[in-house]
């Protein structure tokens, strides 16, 4: 999240706080959401950029996609069975390639994700400068997960089409193969506000 301006790397440091130390049970379903709590000037958050609608405007706990987006990428890796994820509404150059991201709302979008592994999984996560990194602790399971993507294209108006697919294949032989489409609006439908919170 190089060049993020200062309220959104706090937003980011302050809610990347709140996915230190969850443990996931075995068979259980994980929503980001659930542990994000109240996003507002009483809980902490400092007003930042959101897409809202078709409006680009400050709101509290701007930059909280940085989380979401980097514990979904995360999970993608792990192999975990992804419940939800939407991406954003247009190209954003933070979580750039395009199609490997994850929004979230409170209220309407989350990020949700299964433990399947039969085992607890630890979530931990680091920052170093400003790069965020999640980690995901658990059993040793004998799978192999193969990437391909995220295939980009962009159009003219500055819209873009994504792909992403993810193999995974366990011991046993069995492989399991599934594509993320992503869509996204060309930027200049979307109106930038003033901050209406200062």
């Amino acid at each position: 999240y190089e060049g993020s301006p200062s309220s959104r790397i706090f937003n980011i440091k302050f809610g990347s706080a709140k996915y230190n130390g969850i443990f996931i049970q075995p068979d259980k379903e994980f929503s980001f959401n659930s542990y994000l709590g109240e996003v507002d000037a009483k809980s902490g958050f400092l007003p930042e950029l959101v897409i809202s609608g078709n409006k680009i405007r400050p709101e509290y706990g701007g930059g909280i996609c940085q989380v979401s987006t980097t514990l979904f990428r995360a999970a993608i890796l792990a192999g975990l069975p992804i419940i939800e994820r939407r991406p954003h509404s247009l190209p954003v150059r933070y979580y750039n390639p395009q199609g490997f991201d994850a929004t979230v709302y409170p209220g309407s979008v989350d990020l949700k994700f299964k433990n399947d592994t039969g085992a607890p999984i630890l979530i931990q996560n680091k920052i170093e400068g400003t790069k965020l990194t999640f980690e995901l602790y658990g059993a040793k399971i004998e799978r192999q997960i193969i990437i391909s993507g995220p295939y980009n294209k962009t159009f003219e108006d500055g819209s873009v089409k994504a792909s992403l697919t993810r193999e995974i294949k366990n011991s046993s032989g069995e492989t399991k193969k599934e594509t993320f489409f992503s869509s996204y609006k060309s930027p200049s439908l979307f109106i930038r506000e003033s901050n209406p919170l200062e």
